[in-house]
C-alpha cells in the first residue's frame, strides 16, 4: 500500500504519487496528498467527502511557513474517480486517518488533527479514541445531524440509483469555486455510510478531552451552524473555543474568510506549543 502522504523531498513541495492507496485509478492532477516538513510540531489535515487534499494546500503552506509540519491524507476512494469511492465506508476513511496519524507521529513530537466536513467528523471520532496521541484538534464545518432516515433510504435505493449528482460546490468565492477539485457525483452507498457515521460521532463527543477549536460558517448551505454548537456543547474538552465566520460557505479553508481560518488555526497551535 502506498503511504497516505509521501515525504516531500523539500520544504513546501507537494509530492505526487501514481496511485492512491488501494486503487487502480490514477490520482486527479492537484488532488495528491502532501507533507510540508517544518518543525517538531505537526498538523495532519483531513479533507471532506468527495473532495481532496487540494482544499487543504493553502492551509498546509501557511502552517509550514510558520514552522509547523503540515501533512494532508488522501481518504480511501477519494481523489481518483467516483467509481473508486463506491463500496467504501466510514471504516475505510477512519483507517486512512489512523494510518496517516501514525506516520505523522513518527515525524513530529506533537501532532494536531484538523479536518473539514467529513474530515471534521473523522477528527472528532479519532480524538475520542486516540486522544493521548493528539496535542489538540480543529473541527471545521463538521456535520452532526442530517435528515433522519436518509441513510436507510439511500441504502435501499443504491441498487436502482447507484450515484447521486452534486449540484454545486458550496464556496462563495467564484475563483475558489472554479479551482476546487472533487467529484461531480457520489456513490449512494458511500453517502449512506457518511450519514450512518454521524451516530457514532455524536456518541463519541463526551469522550474527547483534547484542546479543541470548532470553526463554522454562518452561511454554510451544507451543514447548519447548529452542528458546530452541538459539538462545542457536548465535547468533553475543558480547553475549547469556537470561531464563527460571517463570510463564506461550507469549504472554509479556501473560501472568502480562509485567511481568518488559517490565522485562527495557527494561533490555536502556537498558543499551546510556543513558536512551534
Amino acid at each position: 500500500m502506498i503511504s497516505p502522504y509521501p515525504q516531500a523531498p523539500q520544504h513546501g513541495t507537494p509530492v505526487t504519487t501514481p496511485l492512491s492507496p488501494d486503487t487502480r485509478y490514477p490520482i486527479m492532477p492537484g488532488a495528491e496528498p502532501f507533507l510540508y516538513k517544518a518543525g517538531d510540531v505537526g498538523c495532519l489535515l483531513v479533507h471532506g467527502f468527495t473532495s481532496t487534499p487540494f482544499e487543504m494546500q493553502s492551509l498546509g503552506r501557511y502552517l509550514a511557513e510558520r514552522g509547523i509540519t503540515a501533512g494532508a491524507v488522501l481518504l480511501a476512494g477519494h481523489g481518483t474517480a467516483p467509481e473508486d469511492l463506491q463500496g467504501k465506508s466510514w471504516h475505510d476513511w477512519h483507517a486512512s486517518v489512523n494510518e496517516a496519524l501514525d506516520i505523522m507521529l513518527a515525524q513530529c513530537k506533537r501532532v494536531y488533527l484538523a479536518g473539514l466536513s467529513l474530515g471534521g467528523a473523522l477528527t472528532l471520532y479519532t480524538a475520542a479514541r486516540r486522544g493521548d496521541d493528539l496535542a489538540g484538534i480543529i473541527s471545521m464545518s463538521a456535520p452532526i445531524y442530517l435528515p433522519s432516515g436518509l441513510g436507510f433510504m439511500l441504502n435501499q435505493l443504491k441498487g436502482y440509483v447507484p450515484y447521486l449528482n452534486k449540484p454545486f460546490r458550496d464556496i462563495e468565492d467564484p475563483d475558489a469555486r472554479a479551482r476546487h477539485i472533487g467529484y461531480p457525483y457520489s456513490p449512494s452507498d458511500a453517502t449512506a455510510s457518511l450519514i450512518d457515521f454521524l451516530g457514532p460521532v455524536r456518541a463519541a463527543l463526551p469522550q474527547i478531552k483534547a484542546p479543541a477549536l470548532i470553526i463554522y460558517a454562518r452561511h454554510d448551505h451544507v451543514v447548519p451552524s447548529v452542528s458546530s454548537h452541538h459539538i462545542y456543547s457536548r465535547i468533553g474538552s475543558k480547553d475549547k473555543r469556537m470561531l464563527a465566520l460571517h463570510r463564506g460557505y461550507h469549504i472554509v479553508t479556501v473560501d472568502t474568510d480562509c485567511e481568518k481560518v488559517h490565522a485562527a488555526i495557527y494561533s490555536f497551535i502556537s498558543e499551546r506549543d510556543g513558536n512551534a
